[in-house]
């Protein structure tokens, strides 16, 4: 009988042979190390999908469809998921679960980053005249989550760092995940989303997230507003 091992990367040995010599493998990371290696904010640490509590059907579909993806996840594919909600209906658990489950199953490592946070950075780096690996660190890694995305209110520069991120995450097949309290379009009938992502970001920029993401809708009451649910 062919030996399995809990972590095929490294078949259980704790590290990995590279061009550069012999480096640790990431499954001897323990989970807050992994929390951080993902750069998961810490509000965020112990979410899965074990502990997703849906109260909507369009929740348990997301879910259902969440953990597909997560299972399934083949990185040449570039696609990714963009969940689409009003505040507080768990988009953000939801992708955050993906995010650690694909690298406990897959090792592949996904980034966090909040998208008003990614741009202030940039902003930052930029006028220190650091930004050019930084950028392409967020361009070419193999899975981004972008969270809130629209959120922010956009000037023209910042509106053009998102559709250039989009764009050449799109034309490389970056796989990229993505949280929204937008509609993606005008027309779209999402109830108690008042607003859409084409007006803010583009109909060039959304019609690529429609490609390069299946788009999930989550329903469902502010949990926020919940006592004792998150």
């Amino acid at each position: 009988m062919e030996k399995t091992y809990t972590c095929e990367l490294c078949r259980d040995t704790g590290f990995l042979k590279t061009e550069k010599g012999v480096k640790p493998c990431p499954c001897r990371y323990g989970q807050d190390d992994v929390n951080k290696l993902l750069r998961i904010p810490k509000r965020y640490w112990n979410v899965s999908f074990e502990n997703y509590k849906p109260s909507h059907p369009s929740q348990s579909k997301a879910l259902l469809i969440a953990r597909k993806f997560a299972y399934t996840f083949n990185p040449d594919e570039g696609k990714g998921l963009t969940f689409v909600g009003s505040p507080g209906v768990g988009k953000t658990h939801l992708a955050v679960s993906v995010l650690k489950e694909i690298y406990k199953r897959k090792r592949i490592k996904g980034i966090f980053f909040d998208t008003k946070d990614l741009i202030y950075k940039l902003k930052m780096l930029m006028d220190e005249g650091k930004d050019i690996r930084f950028l392409n660190y967020i361009l070419n890694h193999p899975l981004l989550l972008l969270d809130d995305l629209g959120s922010e209110r956009l000037n023209d520069w910042q509106r053009e760092l998102i559709s250039y991120i989009i764009t050449q995450r799109y034309n490389n097949m970056k796989s990229t995940i993505i949280t929204t309290n937008y509609k993606l379009e005008s027309e779209e009938p999402l109830s108690k989303i008042g607003y859409d992502l084409s007006s803010r970001l583009g109909d060039n920029v959304v019609s690529k997230i429609y490609e390069m993401t299946y788009v999930v809708v989550v329903g469902g009451v502010d949990r926020r507003k919940i006592p004792g649910e998150k």
